[in-house]
This record gives structure tokens, C-alpha cells and sequence, in this order.
């Protein structure tokens, strides 16, 4: 016999159909960020093609390989913090960001590479600065994005915390022909070292589908422990 009590089969209810959905829109979300991975994964094993293609197709190009020709604007390089863990102890420095005059008209952004803090002076690495017109190639990369907690960039410095494009071009004046961050897949020597990006998308949407999944079978547990301790549950032998 069970005689549930109103208020609190309500509430147990209401809470029971919050976990539960929850849990599931966890796992729409795994199932929308696998499509995500599997199209950037798609994106990636396409050969290169010009920059002139691919940008005006906008966020649809990021992550295809690429080429391009054009004059670096190398006087006018901005710096992203960025510290390094990948091979022992801390090492801090930053990414290089050089603006690129593209031959046929307009300016990007391209990542250069890492260079420690004792090199961030571009006089320190002479022989990585290219003078004249040059062919690059690479892949395009979607700008950053800050957030609440991202440090005011040091605009004196030519700082920055988050690889933003459009901040960058705005706090020197450039006009930038994509958002897009064309990253080099090789570089001279005596330049920053090329380091490419790697895609981090994180994927835990299947631990958090079951946990909430986990939590509306305790609280209905709980729920009906609670009646049969009461004597409003009662098994029957």
C-alpha cells in the first residue's frame, strides 16, 4: 500500500523532471559537440587552398589548411602571453602575432610561433624577421574570445591574454579583412618557433548526463524511503 504524501510527491516530481532533463539535454549537447569534432576533424584532412577562398566564407573556414602571399608588417607585431608546460618546468613567453598584407588587398593576423620572454624584442631574432614579399602556409584558427576573468591587454606592450583579433586591430588602428588567425605551419629560422594550435574542445557531457541521471534515482531513493518509514509505503511479504 503506498499513500504518498501531496506536497512532497509534488516537489519530487518537479525536481525529479529537472534532473532528468538535464540529463538529457547533457547528452544533445555530446551529440552536438561530436557533429562539431567530426566536422572540424573533416575540415582539417582538406588540402590547402588560397586564403582569398577561404575567407570570405568567414567562421566556415577555420581549421582548413591554407596559403597565402604577402608582406609581413613586422614593425607592428602584437604579443599574447602564453606560458609553455609542454617540456619541464614553467617557461613563460609569448605567441607572436604579425599583421600580413595579403597581395591581393587586405590584412590578417598571423601566428608566427612562440618565442620566450628574453626573446620577445624583435631585435633579439633578427634573422626570423622576413622582409619583402613572401609565401606562407598554415591553417586558419577562429580568433579568441575574452571573458570576465581575462586581464586588460597592455596596449604600451603590445600585450595581450587572449588571442582576440578584433581587439588587437582596434587598439592600433588596423582594418583587418578576416577575424581569422592564419597560423604558419613553418617559419624561418631564428623566428618564433611555429606551434600550432591544438583543438581542445572539452567533452564531458556524458559524466554530467549521468550524473544527473544518478541524482534523480537517488532523490527517488530517498523519496520512497522515506514513506515506508513513515508507514505510507508498506511491501508487501
Amino acid at each position: 500500500m503506498f499513500r504518498p504524501l501531496p506536497g512532497l510527491t509534488i516537489a519530487t516530481l518537479v525536481a525529479l523532471s529537472l534532473l532528468m532533463g538535464l540529463g538529457t539535454w547533457q547528452l544533445q549537447r555530446r551529440a552536438e559537440k561530436h557533429a562539431l569534432l567530426d566536422q572540424i576533424h573533416a575540415r582539417e584532412l582538406l588540402p590547402a587552398a588560397p586564403v582569398e577562398l577561404l575567407l570570405p566564407v568567414g567562421s566556415y573556414g577555420a581549421f582548413r589548411k591554407a596559403t597565402a602571399e604577402g608582406t609581413f608588417l613586422n614593425d607592428q607585431e602584437v604579443y599574447v602571453a602564453h606560458a609553455r608546460l609542454d617540456d619541464g618546468p614553467t617557461r613563460p613567453g609569448f605567441r607572436v602575432l604579425t599583421p600580413f598584407e595579403l597581395s591581393s588587398g587586405g590584412i590578417i593576423f598571423v601566428d608566427r610561433g612562440w618565442v620566450a620572454s628574453t626573446l620577445k624584442d624583435p631585435a633579439t631574432r633578427k634573422a626570423g624577421q622576413v622582409l619583402g614579399r613572401t609565401a606562407i602556409r598554415g591553417a586558419l584558427q577562429p580568433s579568441g574570445k575574452t571573458s570576465w576573468f581575462t586581464p586588460p591587454p597592455d596596449v604600451a606592450r603590445r600585450v595581450f591574454y587572449v588571442k582576440e583579433t578584433a581587439s588587437m586591430a582596434h587598439a592600433f588602428g588596423l582594418v583587418l579583412r578576416s577575424s581569422l588567425v592564419f597560423e604558419l605551419a613553418e617559419g624561418p629560422k631564428g623566428g618564433p618557433e611555429v606551434m600550432p594550435s591544438r583543438v581542445e574542445i572539452p567533452d564531458n557531457h556524458l559524466n554530467y548526463a549521468l550524473t544527473w541521471y544518478s541524482l534523480a534515482i537517488v532523490l527517488l531513493v530517498v523519496y520512497l524511503r522515506y514513506h515506508h518509514s513513515i508507514g505510507r509505503l508498506k511491501l508487501q511479504p
